[in-house]
């Protein structure tokens, strides 16, 4: 049942009243078990993964007093904020979409009794609903197909250009390449003698235009690179060169060129 949490907080000062003084036999201090009502609130707000967003939480608790002094008036007080404080532990592991799933873990958190603090006050207590705003968590859906779309896309990009990679480096070795074709082919081996040739000339090809780029030609892309932390990296090392190598005056054009880029910014 509900009870006023002053009602409450009568009782069990009463009952604590009646008992105070009270011991056991061997001089230790008597303890009794569970000794509250419970108490409940509806529409408690608590974080989400998510920090700005929030769930709307009803919970209800139970609490006792374990000392042997009496219960302070404050003891529901503390109660509640040993039990928001664990159930915020659980909700900022979920995101908006995780209602239900949030609700079944809350209950599996909060179901022991466990002492608040270093209080000696005991608090157990039970998720009974959890809702959120339906447009943030469409908002939040999306966000999440949006991720997992990009994650797809990222791993497909990924296994094409690995896919890339090795097919660049099986063309580059006719073996190899003939062997592959071979063996998706084996009902066909008057044609592997062809097939060979033609990776041999495909190689040759292919070689040729991985050497087509001169060291000079990419220095010039370099030089003329579009983020400027490249570009005057690059201007500052070979000027060292330059200047190793007596050429001076390379490294002077060099100058030249770099104060004409900054001035052209």
């Amino acid at each position: 049942m509900n009870v006023p949490v002053s009602q409450w907080k009568r009782l069990l000062l009463h009952r604590w009243e009646v008992r105070e003084g009270v011991s056991s036999s061997n001089g230790e201090d008597s303890f009794e078990g569970p000794c509250s009502d419970r108490s409940s609130t509806d529409g408690l707000s608590l974080p989400s993964a998510d920090e700005p967003l929030h769930f709307d939480v009803s919970l209800s608790l139970e609490a006792y007093w374990g000392g042997n002094v009496p219960a302070p008036s404050a003891l529901m007080d503390i109660a509640w904020a040993g039990l928001i404080h664990r159930a915020a532990e659980v909700s900022r592991q979920h995101a908006l979409t995780a209602t239900e799933r949030l609700r079944v873990e809350l209950n599996a958190a909060l179901v022991v009794w466990w002492r608040v603090g270093g209080t000696n006050v005991y608090v157990r207590g039970q998720c009974s609903s959890v809702d959120a705003d339906a447009e943030l968590v469409a908002a939040v859906a999306a966000r999440e197909e949006a991720t997992r779309r990009h994650v797809a896309l990222s791993w497909q990009n990924q296994q094409r250009s690995n896919q890339e990679e090795r097919m660049c480096s099986v063309l580059l070795d006719p073996l190899r390449a003939t062997a592959s074709w071979f063996l998706d082919n084996q009902d066909k081996p008057e044609q592997v003698v062809a097939v060979a040739q033609q990776f041999h000339e495909l190689r040759e090809v292919m070689s040729t235009a991985t050497r087509s780029e001169s060291v000079g030609q990419l220095v010039d892309k370099l030089l003329v690179a579009t983020d400027e932390t490249v570009h005057l990296r690059v201007i500052s090392t070979l000027r060292k060169v330059f200047i190793n190598y007596n050429r001076e005056d390379l490294a002077a054009r060099l100058d030249e060129r770099g104060t004409g880029e900054t001035s052209d910014h």
